[in-house]
């Protein structure tokens, strides 16, 4: 039996990685930055047979692929930047479409907080080179970080004296202290580890629907925007419907039994379908179709001694941002091989809980859904939420009850258990009550919001001028500068001094998210046509609390940026002083 110092990690540890789609690119990327942080030296193999920059099957990860808010901001925090070469389009609101009506529900603080992205090199067809989408992207950043890629497939897993031991197709043989297994629910992988003589079990799966169509960007600006359109709508054999831009596509994603091609087509011709579509439009013979699994539960056991689950072969969420309950379940693993070792009980102690989180939320997501198929198959009920939501979106204060649950669930934004509690707040209920027994017509106009930016960049839009932040206001959020630059400025008495000019990727007000009552030190203003992502007070302390990890990182860049202010005044004091230029981004 193996001693509990062979079961941690050491110089020259082996680890081998199965799948390189966002969960294994994640845990690998996570685990050589934390060794490297700690001091050690490992060899990480990573198996991806696939090349994620080829379209069609071969290099697609079947994925709707919509990454949430949350993760967005999240990986902005790491400073992992998606830039307009990973997204397809920034998406500013949800339109809700139910029998002869429709209604907008804009993105939190007016900014453009999710990104639709290609999973692989695009739908079969494209023209465009997109260079792998997200996953090519999370690939690289592993392989830059120290990740040996081998482009080979796993068909064989054992143990070797108690280590596993991996074989691929062309008989490529390694054994390893640790094997990190990544894949997805749909790959044949998986199945070489349920006969593994471990406990593991795979989670259970149903299928799902995904269709590609060919637009050019301003059919899609003209019809779609920079919108995900969501169709709640009462068909028999659709619980859940949307239409996903995507550069020059559009992504259809459906939720049902037994979907088929004759039911895209009949979802194709309904009234409230065709007034998003172009005019004439009809989908062409050979359409990219596929009909992958999703899970619908958590795998049995997904860790043993030497041995880990992670992403959608371990758990991941129910019906939404999978990409993030990969990136939570990478990181969680990534840190308890590193700090913790990989013993069963290391696992069960330090991963587990994360994966328990997952799963506890998924089962109030499900009774979320079955609400949500109640009020889709009531016409009364669909209209009442349908007023409830024209009234706050068209009035500019006053609560958003009903949009803010809306936007939560359809983007998986938030926990389940979150929105699911807000549903039964009375003033929630009353009001939702009151429209659906006592309608009183209401009609909204939209205002058409000015787009002067990328559509692939993230953030609210600021022109020449305008004000992003005051001096002297209190200071709630983190800012990310995604496009453009922006002027810090500083008045004292009557005079108003330059700090310094900050540009894409710098960021500043993390002091806000840390002190409850801290004050803004500066002015900042747009230079031009700026795009600034702002990161939440909650979506930031919920990540701290989660991952103390993510902390150490916010706390390295403070130190940074003291000892830029510490060369400022020695500069100030020696004007000789030849140290590097200030970045005051800690204001």
């Amino acid at each position: 039996m193996a001693s509990d110092a062979s079961l941690k990690l050491h110089d020259d540890s082996r680890i081998g990685v199965i799948g390189g789609g966002p969960a294994g690119a994640f845990f690998s990327y996570f685990l050589l930055e934390m060794v490297q942080a700690v001091g050690l030296r490992v060899h990480l193999d990573l198996y991806e047979p696939r090349d994620f920059s080829e379209p069609g099957p071969r290099g697609c990860n079947m994925c709707g692929g919509v990454v949430s808010e949350s993760l967005v901001q999240s990986l902005e925090g790491e400073g992992i930047h998606l830039g307009p070469d990973v997204i397809q389009r920034s998406i500013d609101s949800y339109f809700l479409h139910m029998d002869g009506c429709r209604v907008q529900i804009a993105t939190p603080l007016q900014e453009k907080r999710l990104a639709t992205v290609h999973r692989g090199g695009g739908p079969r067809g494209i023209k465009a080179n997109i260079r792998g989408g997200l996953d090519g992207y999370l690939l690289q950043r592993a392989i830059q970080q120290g990740a040996h890629w081998i482009r080979a497939r796993v068909d064989k897993f054992d143990w070797d004296d108690g280590r596993p031991h991996l074989r691929t197709q062309s008989d490529q043989q390694s054994t390893y202290d640790l094997v990190v297994v990544a894949v997805g629910v749909n790959a044949p992988t998986l199945k070489l580890f349920e006969s593994a003589g471990i406990p593991y079990r795979g989670p259970r799966t149903t299928k799902t629907c995904l269709c590609e169509f060919c637009f050019s960007r301003d059919l899609i600006r003209r019809n779609l925007g920079n919108s995900v359109h969501v169709f709640l709508l009462n068909i028999p054999r659709l619980e859940f419907a949307a239409l996903i831009p995507k550069g020059d596509y559009v992504t259809l994603c459906m939720l049902g039994a037994d979907i088929d091609r004759e039911l895209v087509r009949a979802f194709i011709d309904r009234r409230e379908v065709r007034e998003v579509l172009p005019p004439d439009w009809q989908p062409p013979d050979d359409f990219c179709f596929c009909s992958p699994k999703i899970s619908l539960s958590s795998a049995i056991r997904p860790f043993s001694n030497r041995i880990v689950f992670v992403g959608d072969c371990g758990t991941t969420r129910l019906y939404k941002d999978g990409i993030g309950a990969a990136y939570r379940t990478a990181k969680a693993a990534a840190g308890t091989v590193v700090f913790h070792g990989f013993t069963t009980e290391a696992f069960q102690q330090h991963y587990w809980p994360i994966c328990q989180k997952i799963r506890n939320d998924n089962v109030l997501g499900k009774t979320l859904f079955a609400v949500t198929r109640q009020i889709q198959r009531h016409r009364f009920a669909r209209r009442g939420l349908w007023r409830m939501v024209c009234k706050e979106q068209g009035r500019a204060l006053g609560p958003t009850r009903m949009s803010t649950v809306l936007w939560d669930t359809f983007t998986g934004s938030a926990p389940y258990g979150s929105v699911l509690l807000r549903t039964f707040h009375p003033a929630f209920l009353g009001r939702f009550a009151r429209e659906m027994l006592f309608p009183v017509h209401h009609v909204w106009l939209q205002k058409k919001r000015e787009d002067v930016m990328k559509s692939s960049s993230l953030g609210g839009v600021y022109h020449d001028g305008e004000v992003i932040c005051r001096q002297g206001e209190l200071g709630e959020c983190m800012y990310v500068i995604q496009e453009g630059e922006v002027e810090v400025t500083r008045r004292e008495s009557d005079k108003e001094f330059c700090l310094g000019i900050l540009k894409a990727g710098d960021f500043w007000g993390e002091a806000g998210l840390l002190d409850r009552e801290h004050v803004r030190t500066m002015t900042a203003r747009a230079i031009g046509d700026v795009c600034v992502l702002s990161i939440e007070k909650r979506t930031f302390l919920t990540h701290i609390r989660e991952d103390p990890l993510f902390a150490i990182k916010i706390m390295r860049r403070m130190s940074r940026r003291i000892q830029e202010l510490e060369s400022t005044l020695v500069r100030t004091v020696d004007p000789a002083f030849k140290g590097s230029a200030v970045n005051p981004s800690n204001k």
